[in-house]
């Protein structure tokens, strides 16, 4: 027969002086709960109010409280553990408390076990409401547990290479963007910012120490000018990289519009206008990744045809589409060798030279030259933080929506801090250790669970960030 320390071992219960009396089978709110009967009593060392020592029975007992604790499932049924707590009473300031547990902090019903459980689950791609009725909470209770995981950002350390782009935010939000700040060294989101507009971001940046900023050697970015104007400011020895798939998606937008111009000359039933619609992405690929080895049968072709055949039919039946694609692809060419000479001599061609569709995008690299020539020099872009923009945009369509830009940010630190590979035992262990260490920032005991984190709340909160966030492939 198992005893009561075994079963308590098996439920996650880790207090010696709870005692299991039974339990039972019950259906709360049509929900089929495992219910316990337990009391929890024992000898206290001294009274909590007034210090006294319990010597010469100065602290009696004086009768008891019945509470309620919310625990993780077992066998599919959430549990719930129906606990006598001893109250007790001191002789000497005439105060009364109640017997204290490490499962439970005070005041509260919902156990350690089941927000430790709670802030996992944040860990990875769920909904909050479902994290709910996992758990047999309220997706307010989740809400106030992922608000413990936050964490306040010191300002005495900014990443050496750092990139700056948006995504689109909650609706609370006034511009409705916000900023995501990745470094790009240690490969994960630095800050998340509430507002795009440029007051908000000197105001940010501005609050760092000088002597902090100017250890920022590179910033990349898109093309937006704010973005780029805050980064001479505020970052005086930085280099700006202007993102090479921007500079490139300037060009190639601008050659789709002349190829729909074309085709809106054109009669809707012509040949002509067929090939130009649906082989549009022949003009804006590269040269050499066209395919003139393999021939395939076309609708709109007699014979046998490559990728190559069909853009030389485009370019010969449209002439101005022949000049700008020559233009595009010797632009192309320059970025994909890092060819700086090369971009400069075409910078510095002659407007009236220039292809009409590519003057204004020309000139507008013109303004950001040195910016457009450093992505070419540095082997710095935007790709990892516009990964992440897309794992942002994950976590908001997966939750349905937030509308508090708070809860939005700490889900968002809270993933990118703590990460649980399916089958690492090393990544998965952290975040366990992460969730003790949240749960109890607050608590009574986390002196003696987390002895070898000492100090204050910010202090521990600061020692966990500093732990290692998984082991990578190389190790």
């Amino acid at each position: 027969m198992c005893s009561n320390a075994s079963i308590t071992e098996i439920l996650g219960i880790n207090d010696n002086n709870l005692v299991i009396l039974g339990n039972k089978k019950e259906n709360i709110k049509g929900i089929e709960y495992t219910v316990l009967r337990g009391k929890l009593s024992y000898r206290p060392a001294c009274c909590p109010k007034c210090g006294i020592v319990n010597e010469n029975y100065d602290i009696i007992k004086n009768g008891s409280q019945t509470v309620k604790i919310l625990f993780n499932r077992v066998n599919t049924n959430p549990m719930i553990l129906m606990v006598k707590k001893q109250r007790f009473f001191c002789k000497h300031c005439e105060s009364s408390f109640m017997a204290k547990t490490p499962i439970v902090d005070k005041g509260c019903f919902i156990s350690n076990d089941v927000k430790r459980s709670i802030v996992l689950n944040l860990c990875e791609t769920k909904s909050m409401d479902l994290i709910a009725r996992e758990h047999c909470v309220s997706p307010t209770s989740v809400a106030r547990i992922l608000r413990l995981t936050e964490d306040r950002r010191r300002k005495n350390y900014l990443p050496r290479i750092l990139s700056i782009d948006e995504f689109k935010s909650v609706n609370t939000v006034d511009a409705s963007m916000s900023v995501n700040l990745t470094d790009l060294e240690g490969g994960h989101i630095f800050d998340i910012l509430v507002d795009r507009r440029q007051r908000y971001l000197f105001e940010y940046f501005n609050s760092y120490p000088l002597k902090v900023r100017k250890r920022v050697e590179y910033v990349t970015t898109d093309m937006y000018k704010p973005y780029i104007d805050l980064a001479k400011k505020v970052f005086p020895n930085a280099n700006i990289v202007v993102d090479k798939f921007h500079i490139v998606q300037l060009l190639t937008r601008e050659l789709n519009k002349l190829r729909i111009n074309e085709m809106k000359k054109l009669n809707t039933r012509s040949k002509e206008y067929k090939i130009l619609k649906r082989y549009w992405k022949i003009p804006l690929t590269r040269k050499r990744d066209l395919n003139s080895i393999y021939f395939y049968k076309n609708r709109h072709f007699k014979n046998m045809t490559s990728s190559v055949d069909i853009l030389d039919y485009m370019l010969k039946e449209f002439p101005n589409l022949k000049e700008a694609y020559d233009f595009y692809q010797n632009f192309l060419l320059s970025i994909s060798k890092n060819d700086v000479a090369m971009l400069e001599d075409i910078l510095n061609t002659r407007t009236d030279e220039i292809p009409m569709c590519f003057r204004k995008s020309i000139k507008s690299l013109k303004k950001l030259r040195k910016y457009v020539v450093n992505s070419l020099k540095y082997d710095y872009t935007n790709a990892m933080v516009e990964g992440k923009n897309n794992k942002i945009k994950v976590i908001k369509r997966v939750s349905y929506g937030y509308r508090s830009f708070r809860n939005f940010k700490a889900r968002i630190m809270l993933m990118e801090r703590y990460k649980i590979q399916k089958g690492n035992i090393h990544s998965y262990q952290f975040a366990m250790d992460a969730a003790h260490a949240i749960v109890f920032l607050n608590s009574d005991i986390k002196k003696q669970r987390f002895a070898h984190l000492k100090g204050t709340t910010s202090k521990l909160r600061l020692k966990i960030d500093d732990l290692p966030l998984e082991k990578s492939d190389a190790d």
